[in-house]
């Protein structure tokens, strides 16, 4: 099973959103939710070099997968398929870019699971992926900043030895709230969709002026899927 806490909150908090605000958990769902574990579940063993469990997995999730095709003909879930394929065959790695394609593809299944429970590929569905990656963004620099600044060890009494390590955090979340307000000011979303990120933006503030070289990397992992299932419900709430 994949270890990373990070990465199931990307995998399953939007797609449990998009099937809360859509209102439908019927058997189209629950296939492709069944596909998407079992693949996600397959680039693990795969990455360890278990091959039966690895083919095991992906006939399961191609077994699963079948019906959407063959029966709904849900063709635009091939095209998510295809990128999150694209993805899976990459090594891990801790770049930021790759890092950043990685959010990008696991929040893919918002928009998948809004298709398979509506038969819409619609705005509805690039807002959901839009949402939940500009979160888990946020929330990736907010990790990556603890990491480093526990790794460097260095003294943080002082507001300028913190600010070298929260700078890009802050900066991000402050170019999301303006983001966020002008699509208030121009009608385009609601301020409930602004009220669902008001959590992270002050973790960030606080996490910055709290950050210190010392750091429990498990207690970080189920705070972060804490977080995330907050901003999940609160989403959800605002676009219902």
């Amino acid at each position: 099973m994949p270890r990373e806490h990070g990465a199931w909150g990307m995998l399953l908090v939007p797609f449990a959103t998009a099937v809360a605000i859509s209102g439908v958990f019927d058997a189209k769902v629950a296939l492709l939710l069944a596909s998407t574990l079992s693949f996600y579940i397959a680039r693990a063993s795969w990455l360890r070099r278990r091959w039966k469990w690895t083919a095991l997995l992906l006939a399961g999730s191609l077994v699963t997968a079948a019906p959407l095709f063959l029966a709904w003909r849900l063709w635009w879930l091939a095209a998510f398929a295809g990128i999150a394929a694209a993805l899976a065959v990459q090594p891990t790695r801790r770049g930021l870019a790759m890092q950043l394609a990685a959010v990008a593809g696991l929040t893919l299944t918002a928009p998948s699971a809004w298709y398979a429970a509506t038969g819409r590929l619609d705005a509805t569905a690039f807002w959901l992926w839009l949402w939940n990656a500009l979160y888990f963004v946020g929330g990736l620099l907010y990790v990556r900043m603890r990491v480093e600044a526990a790794a460097r060890r260095v003294p943080l009494e002082s507001l300028a030895a913190r600010m070298r390590f929260g700078a890009p955090v802050l900066g991000f979340f402050c170019v999301l709230t303006l983001f966020l307000l002008a699509l208030v000011a121009g009608g385009v979303v609601s301020c409930r969709t602004l009220s669902a990120f008001v959590p992270a933006v002050a973790r960030a503030a606080f996490g910055v002026g709290r950050l210190a070289p010392q750091l429990s990397i498990k207690r970080l992992g189920w705070t972060e899927v804490a977080h995330s299932i907050l901003f999940g419900a609160l989403l959800t709430m605002a676009m219902r």
